[in-house]
């Protein structure tokens, strides 16, 4: 939103620039960001989701580990300065964050060789079908311009959520084959999952994944994924305030999108479909049939 003037080519840099200065604990960068600039955690909207930054030394608040409060947190902690961030990120042996903003693959390259860090990239993908689903819940008018900037420049294109779903399945399946045809400096560093994969089998799933990031979940870790994965509630205050039976999250859009639209999602993504195996509709009735599968078998898990 900064830069929301540039194309998502140029915006890369930045982006790589940024997560490199968070995954080494310097998080001086973040204040040319923030919108306010008052140096807050609050600033960052989602903080009190990390419960890292709602305990010390990020939160000198005395708020208890056990029945982690989201909402106390917000409350207590909202004033911590921004550099604290940068002590508590000291004193974790791995750092995650999740990105949507990475097109490509190659422009972390920079990252792999840097010797103070061993980064891993966990790449999901989604049904192209459900993802427009998604979109279309949100208002992305910006974010899709920044996607489509350089084709409007060049093509004079209106864009539309379809064009962006034709650029997004292509830069899913060229990071796939980029990260399959490098050389052994990706070798055990990157892995691909499936969305529709994690839902149908949390646990399993997440157990690799935590193995891949040299990392073992813990049986309280274990019941936290159960609990959020099957059954459907809302809790405003605890962390993770919902929890969704996520097999049916997965088949949601089916229901949602009309047919014309599924059709040239199908046309736009069809390498992509293709490549991770997503099967396509040919009726209104398989489309709304959830017993139709149209997710073929496959390993779900690939560590390139």
């Amino acid at each position: 939103m900064k830069m929301k003037n540039e194309k998502s080519e140029f915006l890369h840099y930045p982006v790589r620039d940024l997560l490199h200065s968070l995954f080494t604990c310097d998080v001086s960068p973040l204040l040319y960001y923030l919108p306010l600039g008052r140096k807050q955690v609050s600033e960052l909207k989602f903080f009190a989701e990390s419960r890292a930054l709602c305990v010390p030394p990020a939160c000198k608040a005395s708020i208890p580990l056990e029945g982690y409060d989201r909402v106390m947190c917000s409350y207590r902690c909202r004033t911590s300065p921004i550099e604290v961030m940068a002590e508590t990120c000291r004193t974790h042996s791995h750092i995650a964050m999740k990105t949507v903003r990475i097109f490509d693959l190659q422009v972390l390259l920079p990252l792999f060789r840097d010797p103070l860090m061993d980064l891993r990239i966990v790449h999901m993908v989604r049904d192209p079908r459900a993802v427009i689903s998604s979109r279309k819940s949100f208002e992305l008018d910006v974010d899709d311009n920044i996607v489509l900037r350089k084709e409007m420049e060049e093509k004079n294109i209106t864009p539309n959520l379809v064009h962006v779903m034709g650029k997004i399945c292509k830069a899913q399946v060229a990071i796939h084959k980029f990260a399959r045809s490098a050389n052994s400096s990706l070798r055990g560093r990157y892995m691909m999952i499936r969305h529709e994969e994690l839902a149908w089998g949390p646990i399993q799933r997440a157990k690799k994944l935590y193995s891949f990031s040299g990392l073992n979940m813990t049986s309280e870790l274990e019941s936290f994924v159960y609990n959020i994965t099957h059954v459907n509630k809302q809790d405003t205050g605890t962390f993770m305030s919902f929890s969704r039976k996520s097999p049916e999250v997965v088949s949601r859009w089916r229901k949602r999108l009309n047919y014309s639209t599924v059709m040239e999602i199908q046309n736009v993504c069809q390498e992509a479909m293709e490549v991770f195996g997503y099967i396509p509709v040919w009726s209104m009735r398989d489309l709304r049939d959830v017993s139709f599968n149209i997710v073929a078998e496959r390993e779900a898990l690939e560590d390139e």
